[in-house]
Formats: structure tokens, sequence, C-alpha cells
């Protein structure tokens, strides 16, 4: 099986409409790229960030972790879950 490109594979996790963050994406499609080194918690934040701006994500909120780091939390928007069933 191919595996997907890393963007197309964060915006498919939110198909339910869960609010997620960095983490959690990361703890789930971990598995899927094994022996990438681009599959880590910045990429993801990046990605994350980058569909937020096309409206393919919302910001609903953030808060600061046990770490003292700020942690953005997204849900895929109407738009992207537009997008995600026309691409299906």
């Amino acid at each position: 099986m191919k595996t997907k490109p890393l963007k197309t594979r964060i915006v498919e996790v939110f198909k339910n409409g869960e609010l997620l963050n960095a983490r959690a994406i990361h703890e789930i499609v971990m598995y899927d790229y094994p022996s990438e080194n681009y599959c880590c918690i910045k990429t993801i934040e990046d990605h994350l960030k980058s569909l937020k701006a096309v409206g393919i994500l919302n910001e609903e909120g953030s808060y600061i972790d046990d770490d003292g780091k700020l942690v953005s939390t997204y849900r895929i928007s109407e738009y992207g879950l537009d997008k995600l069933h026309k691409a299906s």
C-alpha cells in the first residue's frame, strides 16, 4: 500500500469532527510513517497552521500544557469536510 502524504493523512484524522491537537494527531499517524523523520510534532503543527490558513481547519482554542507550552486545538471546518468528501 502506498503511503499518503502526511498533510492528507492529517486531514483524514479529522473526518469525524473531533477536536485534536498536534500531539494527539502524532499518536494516530506515527505508525503510518514509522521510518520518516518528518513525521514529528513540529511538522504536524506546521501542517495544522497551513490547513487553518486555507480554511480546511478551524482553531477552536488553546491552553498551556504541563510543560508551559501553548497548545492549539483544531476541528475540521464545513469547507474541509466538503473537500475531504470530494477527494474520497
